[in-house]
């Protein structure tokens, strides 16, 4: 199995054309993307059928293993897109994926879509099978730090010359919309192709124009990040996002801290953290938050929190914003104007 991110892609296809490609993740502009460089390097290579199904309860097998198994009238080769559901596959579906990878050969492509894979599916008999000749593309949401890498490959490709502040400054604004932050590196070539390009020429045709969700923000406060959570604060008070939702989710994490604070006296950490199945992903904010979050100071936020909800429900028409902001620093550690 070769893995490769989307950036990587081009030149993987430049080298090879791989029987079968596994994109994996849910972010719409890497998935489409991905799907679109794969057919273009395909229809090079004579496959220039394709067929899209997305794989359910309802799906017509046989249907699939006839694309697989006849030939066209005019010798084209065929593409064959399989959309994953989310979640645990069922058993019958399993077996049907097994037979399928036993009828892939060199005029079928194969692509299978997934939002992830689980350890049961990367150990299960077809995944194994197709997984032998396969390239698994990352086509996850994008965290900060990987995000600028994306960007400087993007601006590598299109030959624009940038710096770094430059780069960050794309990821601030366009954050969790990559197909606007593509479209303004696209209009910067056709703008400063043969020029260095620096902030003054970006902001000039920048907008905000991030798109972060209430689990950005649960991150970034656990993370003690407060220059970035209040940065995504102001931008979800911005959408049709009621507050009560952030506290909701940050009720959840937090009791979840305190359980943890009560037990890592006695049992190490990962040990409680395998017992509560935290994925990895969530495991370094966790550990992070129990390090630096005393006890003391999450009973402090839980009265604030409080107190915000008391508001949003005897003061149905008055903002909580105000409160929101005191209650981000206080979780980032951060001085706050006024006292609760």
């Amino acid at each position: 199995m070769i893995k490769v991110y989307p950036e990587q892609l081009d030149a993987q296809l430049t080298k090879s054309l791989k029987p079968c490609y596994m994109l994996v993740g849910s972010e719409p502009f890497l998935l489409e993307e991905a799907k679109n460089i794969i057919r273009t390097a395909a229809q090079k290579k004579g496959f220039t059928e394709y067929f899209k199904i997305e794989l359910n309860n309802k799906t017509d097998w046989q249907n699939i293993f006839t694309i697989c198994q006849s030939l066209s009238l005019f010798k084209t080769r065929q593409i064959l897109l399989l959309v994953l559901p989310n979640g645990a596959l069922s058993a019958p579906m399993s077996t049907q994926l097994i037979k399928l990878s036993t009828l892939i050969h060199a005029d079928i492509l194969l692509i299978l879509q997934a939002s992830s894979f689980s350890k049961k599916q990367n150990n299960s008999k077809w995944y194994n099978n197709l997984s032998v000749n396969a390239v698994e593309v990352s086509c996850h949401t994008m965290k900060l730090e990987k995000l600028s890498i994306w960007v400087a490959a993007r601006a590598k490709s299109l030959n624009l010359a940038m710096d770094d502040a430059v780069y960050q400054l794309l990821c601030y604004y366009y954050e969790g919309n990559l197909f606007e932050l593509s479209q303004v590196l696209e209009q910067a070539w056709m703008l400063w192709s043969d020029t260095q390009i620096t902030v003054q020429h970006i902001e000039k045709i920048i907008y905000n124009s991030a798109n972060f969700t209430v689990f950005n923000w649960l991150n970034a406060v656990l993370l003690g990040n407060g220059q970035r959570a209040m940065h995504i604060l102001h931008q979800i008070s911005a959408k049709d996002i009621e507050p009560i939702i952030l506290l909701r989710i940050l009720q959840r994490d937090l009791v979840l801290l305190l359980s943890i604070k009560k037990q890592v006296t006695q049992t190490p950490l990962h040990i409680i953290l395998n017992q509560h199945q935290i994925n990895q992903q969530r495991r370094t904010v966790l550990s992070l938050a129990v390090q630096r979050l005393s006890r003391i100071n999450l009973l402090q936020i839980f009265h604030l929190m409080s107190s915000i909800e008391l508001k949003l429900k005897t003061h149905l028409n008055q903002p909580v914003w105000l409160e929101m902001e005191i209650l981000t620093m206080i979780l980032c550690g951060l001085n706050y104007p006024l006292k609760y």
